[in-house]
């Protein structure tokens, strides 16, 4: 799957469908995807080590990263200049360093009343990605792979959209 189309296909379970129609839906939704983008960041360093779960949670932070972009109005496109390398811990420490900062960002922005850095936002965005691309390699998987996976998940969770039932159901980890 690519990129941009999963960044269009997960819209269906954001809030406001990704284009809030006032101020205080648009902070909404930046503080939804930044707690949940660092939240599973978070997740993928406990997962390293599960093939499975950490592909899972590649997914996720993907799903936020992009809710992220779109909220901001930015597609993905890859950067030229920005080159990942060491190993996978290494990878994922930059991961956690970035959705930090994403999230400071964020924070700034919603509670201090300070301008949101737009650029510095997209670009962090555009890094994480980056990375979660080169962690993805590791896995012998594409994020292209994880994002259909993520995709097929959450259709699975939320047939129609996002609803609070669907969401408290979590019908695709019932076992």
């Amino acid at each position: 799957m690519e990129l941009n189309k999963f960044q269009e296909l997960s819209k269906r379970t954001m809030p406001f469908g990704g284009e809030p129609k006032n101020n205080v839906e648009y902070e909404n939704g930046l503080t939804n995807y930044a707690l949940g983008l660092i939240g599973e960041c978070a997740e993928v360093l406990g997962a390293a080590n599960d093939r499975e779960a950490v592909l899972k949670e590649i997914g996720d932070v993907a799903h936020y990263a992009f809710g992220l972009l779109t909220f901001l109005k930015e597609t993905y496109e890859p950067l030229a200049n920005y080159v990942v390398d060491g190993p996978k811990e290494k990878v994922i420490e930059k991961i956690i360093i970035l959705s930090g900062e994403i999230s400071e960002q964020v924070k700034k922005f919603i509670y201090h009343r300070h301008e949101l850095n737009l650029s510095k936002m997209k670009l962090a965005l555009k890094m994480l990605i980056k990375n979660l691309i080169e962690l993805a390699k590791f896995y012998d998987s594409t994020l292209e792979q994880i994002c259909e996976m993520n995709i097929d998940k959450l259709k699975m969770r939320y047939p129609e959209s996002f609803n609070v039932e669907d969401s408290k159901k979590r019908v695709d980890t019932v076992q």
